[in-house]
């Protein structure tokens, strides 16, 4: 049984070097011979920019032009695998009514159903909307994902830091 295990194993850590050898030759064009382990955080790392950069900038722009409104807590998603988020519902100023799931956890504020909530929101693009105030929580947030990002570059770009 043990020998099938370490076969199989074997096979995979196998298939998963092979398909790492397009970004392999790649690195080794800029003068890298980076290990497998290094290509993997590079990739990963590459993909959570690529999801928290778009966040960021809508951040960004939201603040530059932004549009209050009160809006209501009108679900809160109770999934086990992540802290417990509000869906906030309020209306711009043209009277259309929008809903976002906020990406925050659940606070006093908006810890019911029908909690009113102050909203700030683009009013060039309203489905651009997050929660006003709680500036602590939102940067610890931001902070996280960069820190994983650079976390994992770090890991990829560090000479040494992860054996062949």
């Amino acid at each position: 049984m043990e020998q099938s295990w370490n076969s199989f194993w074997g096979s995979v850590s196998q298939a998963f070097h092979h398909a790492l050898s397009p970004f392999r030759a790649l690195a080794e064009v800029f003068g890298y011979a980076p290990s497998d382990i290094q290509i993997w955080c590079f990739l990963c790392g590459v993909f959570v920019l690529v999801l928290v950069v778009p966040h960021t900038y809508g951040d960004l722009v939201l603040r530059r032009r932004r549009a209050y409104a009160t809006g209501k807590v009108v679900k809160i998603d109770m999934s086990d695998d992540a802290p417990n988020t509000p869906t906030i519902e309020f209306t711009d100023r043209q009277g259309h009514i929008w809903r976002f799931d906020s990406n925050l956890p659940v606070n006093d504020a908006t810890g019911s159903v029908g909690a009113v909530v102050k909203v700030m929101y683009d009013p060039l693009r309203p489905n651009r909307a997050r929660e006003a105030g709680r500036p602590v929580m939102k940067a610890a947030h931001t902070a996280l994902w960069y820190t994983i990002v650079a976390g994992l570059m770090a890991l990829a770009f560090w000479p040494g830091l992860t054996a062949n």
